[in-house]
């Protein structure tokens, strides 16, 4: 329990928001694969089926719009930047705003929401995150992982992230990092996503099922705690045109 409650406190301060190359096309659209480029927890709670499962009244979508616009607003520039960089070197530093940009979020919103729904969002964050969730230093550190584990996480964290990039045209710039293995999820999506909706399923499912593997018997139920009940984000709805 006193491992749990350590996670809880750490993990919206150290969440790590991947693929941030891919998003930065429409920085605040929530696009990309979950993750940079304000997606993330910014893109979730922009999310209607969140929202619902949340229980966040109007006031609460409103106030969280409002916070998440000010962080928005005060990293665009950086990540405007990073169009210029290398992709190697874009994705890492992708990472590290992402970083940034996701603690500074969460500790916006968290002013704004409810403790059971701030609990609720980070564990659905981090359903979302994919098999790139066990390389975070706060999730290595809640399951006590082992030097082993970590490198065998890794491993199937950048084969996932490999295997993402090549159903989204082989890697040209449209992710990057462990975090590949988070596809565009009720997240506004991105091109190429819905003739490839299937495989992406089945490719997070066959990455997840590898990696839980690797944990010990405790370690699998402490997952299972931190990550909660399973939610599966629904599209974003776009509006409807007038006729």
């Amino acid at each position: 329990m006193r491992t749990l409650t350590r996670f809880a406190l750490t993990i919206g301060l150290t969440a790590a928001l991947a693929v941030p190359a891919m998003a930065q096309r429409q920085p605040g659209q929530g696009r990309g694969f979950g993750g940079g480029g304000f997606g993330g927890i910014a893109g979730l709670l922009r999310n209607e089926s969140v929202q619902k499962e949340l229980k966040m009244d109007k006031g609460q979508v409103d106030k969280t719009a409002e916070a998440v616009k000010k962080v928005q607003d005060k990293h665009a520039d950086e990540f405007t930047k990073l169009r210029d960089l290398q992709q190697e070197e874009r994705r890492t530093k992708s990472a590290e705003l992402n970083r940034t940009v996701s603690a500074e979020t969460l500790t916006a919103v968290s002013e704004v929401l409810k403790p059971e729904q701030v609990t609720r969002l980070k564990e659905i964050e981090l359903q979302q995150a994919g098999v790139s969730a066990f390389t975070r230093a706060d999730v290595e550190k809640a399951l006590a992982l082992n030097d082993e584990q970590k490198t065998k996480l890794k491993a199937i964290s950048d084969e996932s992230s490999t295997k993402m990039r090549e159903l989204f045209g082989g890697g040209r710039g449209q992710g990057g990092g462990a975090g590949g293995a988070r596809p565009p999820r009720g997240q506004g999506g991105a091109r190429g996503a819905g003739q490839n909706q299937e495989k992406i399923t089945a490719l997070r499912k066959e990455m997840n099922e590898k990696a839980v593997a690797v944990l010990t018997d405790d370690q699998k139920k402490m997952w299972k705690t931190m990550t909660g009940e399973a939610f599966t984000v629904a599209p974003r709805t776009p509006p409807k045109k007038d006729d």
